[in-house]
């Protein structure tokens, strides 16, 4: 596995991005203001990682060490002087020094390449998917919605952070997931998460179910 280096600006937050997933932010404080006319006039990129102490607002929190570099692909200001942007995620990296800490965060990472020639069996592949299926359905059930199929990538990479950013657990798991250094140890993680949270669903559906139609 390769890698290079390169100063990139940070953005702290109480969640996670992986790769190929989207997120949109809010910016309020002069600093990340700062940032972004910073990112916007360079190549427009940008750290997104998890906080591991401290907070998104006031001093500057103390980050994970893995995150992903991540593309402004939209930037739009309020009269309030707020701007919401959506960004997109690219690359995992990991923090090799922290440069700056005011106005805002800035580190020298090393971007993190992945290996090109992941390959799992089918019958492997598609124990993940009717699982990643089953996880979906239980999921959309809970709001009164159906799914036959979850749609997914086909690439065990690409499908083992569509998994990721689609799974409903608490942040520092999916951090545990953003670490992982295979693809296919994700996707073994993910499978483990995935029957673990559906027989929680199954519950939950149940007395969902109960409430709703049956008898008083």
């Amino acid at each position: 596995m390769s890698s290079h280096r390169r100063k990139l600006p940070l953005f702290p937050l109480n969640s996670v991005l992986f790769p190929n997933a989207s997120m949109p932010l809010q910016i309020f404080e002069e600093r990340y203001k700062l940032m972004l006319k910073d990112c916007l006039n360079a190549d427009s990129k940008l750290g997104v990682v998890l906080i591991k102490s401290g907070s998104e607002v006031g001093e500057p929190a103390e980050p994970h060490s893995t995150g992903t570099l991540a593309r402004i692909v939209q930037a739009s200001e309020t009269d309030g002087g707020r701007y919401f942007i959506s960004v997109t995620g690219e690359q995992r990296f990991r923090i090799v020094e922290i440069a700056t800490y005011r106005p805002y965060i800035s580190a020298e990472v090393e971007l993190l390449e992945e290996d090109p020639d992941v390959w799992l069996p089918h019958t492997e592949m598609d124990v993940i998917r009717q699982a990643a299926t089953d996880y979906a359905r239980l999921l959309t059930g809970l709001t009164g919605g159906w799914v036959y199929r979850a749609r997914g990538p086909s690439d065990p990479l690409a499908m083992s952070y569509h998994i990721a950013g689609m799974l409903q657990v608490e942040p520092a798991e999916k951090q545990t997931l953003l670490e992982e250094q295979t693809a296919a140890k994700r996707l073994e993680s993910e499978l483990d998460i995935l029957r673990r949270d559906s027989e929680g669903l199954r519950k939950r559906l149940a007395v969902d179910f109960m409430s709703r139609f049956g008898r008083q």
